[in-house]
């Protein structure tokens, strides 16, 4: 029997916040979406990871496993109908 490795990804839905002022409702729409583009682009951890509800799992890879080491037999490949950005190929 062959050996096989897989590993899948998957999409984990993630929270951070902050607080500011502002002048009016309109302005902090604005600060609002300045600060979420720098949250999202800083690599600090976020205040929290719901890791109960995982989504849009995809297999990354299928390997297969010889002597010589890690063959690719597949990637990609779509297992689940949990799209939350559209239909992929796979």
């Amino acid at each position: 029997m062959t050996e096989y490795t897989v590993k899948i990804a998957f999409w984990l839905r993630a929270y951070d916040g902050f607080t500011f002022e502002a002048e009016s409702d309109a302005e902090a729409i604005g600060k609002a979406k300045a600060m979420a583009k720098t949250a999202m682009g800083s690599c600090a951890h976020p205040e929290h990871i719901e890791i109960e509800e995982r989504r849009e799992g995809i297999i990354a890879f299928i390997d297969r496993i010889t002597p010589q080491g890690c063959v690719p037999v597949a990637e990609d490949v779509t297992f689940d109908d949990d799209r939350i950005h559209g239909i992929s190929a796979g």
